[in-house]
C-alpha cells in the first residue's frame, strides 16, 4: 500500500522532467525539479550551520553519511556543489531531497491527504513559504465560510500546529477536499498574476496552469477512490 508521500510524489514526478536550462527560469539548470539555485542555497546553509557548530569536513564523522546535509547535495561525489551535481542528479535523489526539505520539513504527513498533496507539489514548484501561505489562505477562506466554530490562522508561510489543527477541523467536517481545490484556485491566480507582473515568465504560464488542472483531476480521482 502506498504511503501519502508516494501518492504525492507520483504526481509531482510527472511534472518535474529531465535536464533543462531555460534562460527565463531563475532557478537555472534544473534536473527532475532540482535546480542549481536551490541546491546552492542548501549547500550554503549547510556550510553555515557547520561553521556555527565549529565543525569542518576534515575528520568529521558525519561526512558521506545521511547526517551530512552537504554530502547529500554533492551528487557527483567530487567534494563541491555545482552544475555537475544537477546533471548527475537521479530521480531517486530528487525525490529524497524533496521529501526531506519539503514533505518532512513542512509536516505534510500530519495533514489530510489532499491538503498534503497540494502543499507538497506547490512547495516543489513555487517554494515552501509561498505554498504554505496559499494553503493557509485557502483553509481560512473555507473555514470562515463553512465551519461553525472557526478561528483564523496566521497566513505567515509557517506550517505549524495551528495550521495542522485547522486542516484537521476541515477534515472532520469533510471539507478537506473542497479546501484543497480552493488552494489550487489561489495557486492558479498566483501564476496568472506573476506572468502579468513579469512578462519574461509568460512562457511558463500554460505549463503552470496545466499542472494545476492536472492536480485538480488527480485529487478528484483520489477522492473517488477514498469514497
Amino acid at each position: 500500500m502506498q504511503n501519502h508521500f508516494e501518492i504525492a510524489q507520483i504526481f509531482t514526478a510527472q511534472w518535474e522532467g529531465g535536464l533543462t536550462n531555460h534562460p527565463a527560469d531563475p532557478g537555472g539548470l534544473t534536473n527532475y525539479g532540482v535546480s542549481l539555485r536551490w541546491v546552492e542555497d542548501l549547500a550554503r546553509q549547510a556550510r553555515e550551520e557547520c561553521l556555527r557548530q565549529r565543525r569542518s569536513c576534515d575528520g568529521c564523522s558525519a561526512t558521506r553519511t545521511p547526517a551530512c546535509a552537504f554530502s547529500e547535495l554533492d551528487m557527483d561525489v567530487d567534494g563541491d556543489v555545482d552544475a555537475d551535481d544537477i546533471r548527475a542528479c537521479t530521480k531517486a535523489q530528487a525525490a529524497a531531497l524533496f521529501k526531506k526539505h519539503f514533505w518532512d520539513k513542512l509536516g505534510c504527513a500530519a495533514l489530510p491527504l489532499p491538503l498534503a498533496v497540494v502543499l507538497y507539489d506547490g512547495a516543489v514548484n513555487m517554494g515552501a513559504a509561498r505554498a504554505v501561505r496559499q494553503l493557509q489562505q485557502g483553509m481560512n477562506a473555507v473555514g470562515e465560510d463553512q465551519l461553525d466554530h472557526f478561528a483564523s490562522i496566521a497566513e505567515d508561510g509557517v506550517c505549524g500546529s495551528r495550521t495542522a489543527e485547522l486542516a484537521e477541523a476541515l477534515e472532520t467536517a469533510n471539507l478537506h477536499w473542497f479546501a484543497a481545490r480552493q488552494v489550487l484556485r489561489l495557486r492558479d491566480a498566483f501564476y496568472r498574476n506573476l506572468a502579468a507582473r513579469r512578462p519574461s515568465m509568460k512562457v511558463f504560464l500554460d505549463g503552470w496552469r496545466n499542472r494545476v488542472k492536472a492536480l485538480a483531476q488527480y485529487l478528484a480521482d483520489l477522492e473517488r477512490e477514498e469514497n
